[in-house]
């Protein structure tokens, strides 16, 4: 990826915080502007968020996908994915003997676990500024 994409990615993060893109328009190359639907900005936005941590690979995703694949998607283990089940925080439903989760359920809680580790850094980045200024 081009280094400058990267950093036109970060700013854009630094600049957002935890804001979400609700809408978008781009511009063609003839002037013309086109506005993008909610779901479209909402793409824009994860594809955005991603580039600064490398690679980015957009393809058509299933509406339900496999424990393996969730797991994947969240970077967390198989059996930790099924704890989550178990307390709640993820819906599932099984399939015979296998669950299978809703993308959509499986990106709310993406995403909802990136926002707690930006709080969380957010605050700890706080607690060391006041912890700078008390010395």
């Amino acid at each position: 990826m081009d280094e400058t994409v990267r950093r036109s990615a970060e700013l854009f993060i630094a600049q957002a915080h935890d804001r979400n893109i609700t809408t978008a328009s781009l511009t063609l190359d003839d002037g013309t502007t086109v506005q993008l639907d909610r779901t479209l900005a909402e793409l824009m936005q994860f594809v955005i968020r991603t580039l600064p941590s490398g690679a980015v690979n957009v393809q058509s995703v299933p509406s339900e996908m496999t424990s393996t694949t969730a797991a994947s998607v969240l970077g967390i283990s198989r059996p930790t994915l099924m704890k989550l089940v178990q307390d709640g925080l993820l819906p599932s439903h099984k399939v015979g003997a296998h669950h299978r989760f809703k993308h959509a359920d499986v990106a709310i809680l993406a995403e909802a676990r990136r926002a707690a580790r930006l709080d969380a850094f957010t605050r700890l980045r706080e607690l060391d500024d006041s912890l700078e200024g008390a010395e």
